[in-house]
């Protein structure tokens, strides 16, 4: 089994490439993320009702009956009146040409450019992704670091404004949120959200102490040093409750047999097959993934196998990777390796 490098990082069926663009208007247009987000009323349809005290507020048509829903709203893209999600009275959209002015400042020579653009099925969801001028290394592993702006149209998410490292040699999305969430701002869309991402511009600050604080972070995860049992140990901690990591050794079996899909070791300790497969793949990828060779027995070689299964090898595909590894569960279980590797070195 062979893991291949990807493409441009971000990247989907749909994702534009807007590194030519020059200002958020460019990006805007070339993206075709030109069109606005407003809210509707919601009306129920319901089946006709003959009591007469019914729908005393609607209107019946068709043998339904349609009645108003108090204090929710819809929100629709006004160039196709195409329904995006339900979301509360308060809330208030954040056009998408408002929403990405925010890089504009930190656009131009020296600074960051623009990378990638684009929306999750029909907009629910809208990104934008800059990269910054600043590296991390880990003697010859070389790290982009990326600025990501998303909010959803759907009320599902906020604004969210996110540093994103990348790992150039086999493009890894790392989590830079290891000890705290200081590596990203969000807010909720309210009256108050678009002076808010007008402030926001103070994490193109944040971004520079913090990126310092990575490399040395990265530093110390290549200095921690770990045999293959320990490195297997490790994968088993991270995808097993502490339950099932406790019994596996209890029923007398230890992580590397997981490693190698022993059926005894699984079944005495009734561990999924599936928990155990991402175990196995996990530890092929430590061994054999991209890059992987100089940092084997390695703090950075472990945390890396971690982060390149879930952006290269998990079988979720396009959207939903790219939502889960930024936002959802992915994003969640590679910073809970970050962790693990923190409790390893203390």
């Amino acid at each position: 089994m062979g893991y291949l490098k990807k493409g441009l990082p971000f990247s989907y069926k749909g994702t534009i490439d807007v590194s030519d663009c020059v200002t958020s208007e460019d990006v805007i247009k070339k993206a075709k993320l030109d069109w606005e987000v407003a809210k509707c009323e919601i009306v129920a349809k319901m089946p006709m009702n003959l009591n007469p005290d019914s729908n005393r507020d609607g209107f019946n048509y068709g043998g339904m009956q349609y009645t108003p829903v108090e204090s929710m709203y819809a929100t629709y893209r006004t160039d196709l009146n195409f329904p995006l999600g339900v979301v509360k009275e308060k809330y208030t959209p954040v056009q998408n040409i408002d929403a990405f002015k925010f890089f504009d400042d930190a656009i131009g020579k020296n600074k960051a450019i623009w990378q990638t653009a684009g929306f999750f099925g029909n907009g629910e969801k809208i990104f934008v992704t800059a990269k910054l001028p600043q590296n991390i290394f880990v003697n010859d592993d070389i790290i982009d670091n990326y600025l990501v702006f998303a909010t959803s149209h759907d009320g599902t998410m906020g604004v969210k404004i996110l540093l994103t490292p990348i790992r150039v040699v086999c493009e890894n999305t790392l989590n830079a949120a290891l000890q705290n969430n200081d590596a990203y701002i969000s807010f909720r869309h309210t009256e108050s959200v678009h002076g808010r991402i007008d402030a926001a511009k103070e994490i193109l600050g944040i971004c520079d102490v913090k990126i310092k604080a990575l490399n040395e972070l990265y530093q110390g995860f290549n200095k921690i040093k770990l045999t293959d049992t320990q490195a297997a140990e490790y994968f088993a901690k991270l995808i097993l409750s502490k339950s099932e990591y406790d019994n596996l050794y209890l029923t007398g079996h230890n992580a590397m047999q997981l490693v190698l899909r022993s059926s005894s070791a699984m079944s005495d300790a009734e561990i999924s097959t599936r928990k155990c497969n991402v175990i196995a793949e996990l530890y092929y990828y430590y061994l054999n993934g991209i890059g992987q060779e100089q940092f084997r027995g390695t703090g950075w070689g472990v945390y890396n196998a971690v982060n390149g299964y879930y952006s290269n090898v998990d079988n979720i595909d396009g959207v939903k990777r790219m939502d889960s590894l930024l936002f959802g569960d992915k994003a969640n279980k590679i910073k809970q390796s970050g962790a693990l590797l923190l409790q390893l070195a203390s």
